[in-house]
C-alpha cells in the first residue's frame, strides 16, 4: 500500500510537470519564422523606411514657393517727408517642368522598391539564422539520445567488469578506462544541453521574445525533399529570386531615373513676375514680366552633362556587379546540389550498412564478454568503433541540415 504522504508527493509532482509542459510549448519551424517576419525589431523598421519613401512621393509634385516682395524707394533721400516716395510690391512665382516632375515621382517611388528588396534580403538571413539554430537543437537532442544510450552501454560494461573482478577474472585498467570513457560521455552531454539553450536564446531573439522561453520542436519533415535534385535554375530565374540582384536592379533603375533628373536640367524653366508701384502724387503703375531660364549655355550645361556621364559610368558598373552577383549565385547553387546529393547517400550508407554493421560487431563482443568467455579490450574497440560510427552519422546529418539550409538562403525559399 502506498502511504498517505507518498500519494500527496506523487500528486505535486504530477502537478510540476503539467506546468513545465504547459510552459514548454511545441514550435514549428513555419511558427518561427512567421514569428520573426512578424515581431522582429530590424523587419518592422524597414516597413517604416518604405512608408516614408511613399510619402516623398506624394509631394513629388509641388511647386517651388511664391516670393512676396516689398519695397519703399524715396528720391532724393529725405527725413522730413519718409512716405512722400515710392511703395512698391512685388509678387514671384517659378513653374516647375511637367516632365522634371515626372521624372522626380518616378525616382522617388523607386526608392520603395529599393528598400522592399533589401528588407526581403535582410528577412531571408534572419530566416537562414532561424532555421540553423532550429536544426541545431535538433542534431543536439540526436547527441544527447545517443550519449545517454553510450552512458547506458558503459554502466553495464562497468558492471559487468566488476562481476568479472569478483570472480577473479576482471582487469581493473579496464575498469578505469571504461569509467574515463563515462566521466567524458556525461561531459559532452553537459555541452550539448547548453547548446540547445544557446539555440533557444538565438531563436526567441530573432523572433522578439523572452530570451528564457523554452519549446519544443517539430522534428517531422526536418530533412527536405531535395534528394536526387537536378540544377535548373538559368540566370534569369535566379535574378527574380534573389532580392538582393533585385535590390540591385532597384538601384540601377533608380540611377537611370536620377540621370534622367539630370539631364532635364536642360529643359528651360519659365517664371512669373508681378510688381505695383504704388505714388503718393500721381496715378499707380504695375508691371508684369515672365522669365525662362536657358540652361543650354556651355557654363550651364557643362555641370549637369557632366554629372550624367559620371551617373552612366556608375550604371555600368553596377550591371557589371549583378552580373558577377549571378555568376556566383549559379556556381554556388550547382555546388550545393553537388554536396546536398552526396550527404544524402553518404547518410542512406550509413543507416542501412555501416552502423547496422558495427551494432552487430559491439553485440556480439559484448555478449561474449557477458558470458566470461571474451576479453574486455576488443568490446572497448568494438564500442569505441561504434560510438565513432554513429557520431560521424550524425554529423553528416549535421552537415546536410547545413547545406539544405544554405541552399534555401541562395534561392531565398522559406
Amino acid at each position: 500500500m502506498i502511504s498517505k504522504e507518498m500519494k500527496n508527493l506523487l500528486l505535486v509532482i504530477y502537478c510540476w510537470l503539467l506546468v513545465t509542459c504547459a510552459h514548454a510549448q511545441a514550435l514549428s519551424l513555419d511558427a518561427v519564422l512567421s514569428g520573426i517576419e512578424k515581431n522582429n525589431p530590424l523587419l518592422q523598421s524597414y516597413e517604416n523606411k518604405i512608408k516614408g519613401d511613399k510619402a516623398l512621393v506624394e509631394g513629388a509634385g509641388a511647386w517651388m514657393p511664391p516670393k512676396v516682395g516689398v519695397e519703399f524707394d524715396q528720391n532724393p533721400y529725405s527725413f522730413d517727408n519718409f512716405y512722400a516716395g515710392t511703395v512698391r510690391t512685388s509678387v514671384v512665382q517659378d513653374f516647375p517642368n511637367r516632365k522634371m516632375i515626372g521624372a522626380k515621382t518616378n525616382y522617388l517611388e523607386s526608392l520603395s522598391s529599393f528598400d522592399m528588396n533589401e528588407s526581403m534580403f535582410e528577412r531571408n538571413k534572419l530566416f537562414s539564422q532561424a532555421k540553423e539554430a532550429y536544426y541545431g537543437i535538433y542534431i543536439s537532442q540526436k547527441k544527447i539520445k545517443l550519449i545517454k544510450e553510450n552512458i547506458s552501454l558503459l554502466n553495464s560494461m562497468i558492471d559487468l567488469s566488476q562481476k568479472q573482478m569478483e570472480n577473479g577474472k576482471g582487469d581493473l585498467a579496464t575498469i578505469f578506462k571504461v569509467k574515463a570513457r563515462l566521466a567524458d560521455k556525461e561531459t559532452q552531454l553537459i555541452h550539448d544541453e547548453n547548446m540547445i539553450k544557446s539555440y533557444m536564446a538565438t531563436i526567441n531573439y530573432l523572433m522578439n521574445t523572452d530570451v528564457n522561453q523554452t519549446f519544443l520542436i517539430d522534428t517531422t519533415n526536418i530533412i527536405k525533399n531535395y534528394k536526387n535534385l537536378i540544377y535548373v535554375y538559368n540566370k534569369d530565374t535566379i535574378e527574380n529570386k534573389r532580392s538582393d540582384i533585385m535590390q540591385v536592379n532597384s538601384l540601377i533603375n533608380a540611377m537611370k531615373l536620377n540621370q534622367n533628373i539630370t539631364l532635364l536640367n536642360s529643359k528651360p524653366l519659365f517664371g512669373f513676375k508681378f510688381e505695383h508701384y504704388a505714388y503718393q502724387s500721381r496715378p499707380h503703375l504695375f508691371s508684369i514680366m515672365g522669365t525662362v531660364s536657358i540652361p543650354i549655355v556651355p557654363w550651364s550645361a557643362r555641370g549637369y552633362k557632366s554629372e550624367a556621364k559620371s551617373m552612366g559610368f556608375k550604371i555600368s558598373a553596377m550591371e557589371q556587379e549583378k552580373q558577377n552577383m549571378l555568376n556566383r549565385t549559379s556556381q554556388s547553387i550547382k555546388l550545393l546540389v553537388i554536396e546536398m546529393n552526396s550527404e544524402y547517400l553518404e547518410i542512406d550508407n550509413y543507416s542501412k550498412k555501416v552502423l547496422p554493421a558495427y551494432k552487430k560487431s559491439f553485440d556480439s563482443y559484448m555478449i561474449t564478454y557477458g558470458q566470461n568467455t571474451g576479453d574486455a579490450f576488443p568490446v572497448l574497440m568494438a564500442y569505441d568503433d561504434l560510438q565513432m560510427a554513429q557520431m560521424k552519422y550524425i554529423e553528416h546529418l549535421e552537415r546536410l541540415l547545413k547545406v539544405e539550409v544554405d541552399y534555401e538562403k541562395e534561392l531565398q525559399i522559406r
